[in-house]
């Protein structure tokens, strides 16, 4: 994680390996980790997990909803590279009633966990707000600091959650489809 910012001309944005460099402009008003060849911005929930406020169940969680939320309103999907497993591609059909379902299973969400949480996902994850941009929005009569303490808690408390509704959504998932392996054979 870079401490302090550094400039760096445009012209020098692309190194001579190929690799494209964030704008100066961009190091100004992000925090920016660099790894391997690719730049990442470290957004609130990184810092939450680098800061031990939250754990690996927690930032798959965040990261499932976002992948998710992107898909059912935009319909975007950001494929992972591949690990050498044919896929079966689809058609327009199979990527629509995929959306559809990413969009229950998001409503389903902010069903179980309540608009207000839902409102700060979508602050926290989707929108990708700072702490202290949240702050000035949900609790504007506070001090600064204050608020922002109050959001962050929030915010890791809120994951935790998440987490656990993913956890519920999947052992109910299965208990739906179970294989059926005792077939009655009275006859």
């Amino acid at each position: 994680m870079f401490e302090m910012v550094r400039e760096i001309p445009v012209a020098a944005a692309r190194r001579p390996d190929g690799v494209v460099r964030p704008t100066g402009e961009r190091y100004r008003h992000s925090k920016i980790r660099e790894v391997g060849n690719t730049f990442r911005v470290v957004n609130a929930v990184q810092s939450m997990y680098d800061a031990g406020d939250i754990g690996d169940d927690e930032l798959a969680a965040a990261d499932r909803w976002y992948r998710e939320y992107v898909f059912a309103s935009l319909g975007v999907v950001e494929n992972p590279p591949s690990d050498g497993r044919v896929r079966e591609r689809g058609d327009i059909h199979t990527w629509m009633m995929g959306r559809g379902q990413c969009s229950a299973r998001i409503t389903q969400i902010r069903d179980m966990l309540g608009l207000c949480a839902h409102v700060r996902l979508e602050m926290l994850l989707a929108r990708e707000m700072s702490f202290s941009a949240m702050a000035r929005h949900l609790y504007p009569a506070l001090s600064e600091g204050r608020a922002r303490m109050k959001v962050s808690a929030q915010c890791a408390l809120l994951l935790e959650q998440l987490a656990h509704v993913y956890e519920t959504l999947s052992k109910k998932k299965n208990r739906k489809n179970p294989v059926n392996d005792k077939l009655s054979l009275d006859i």
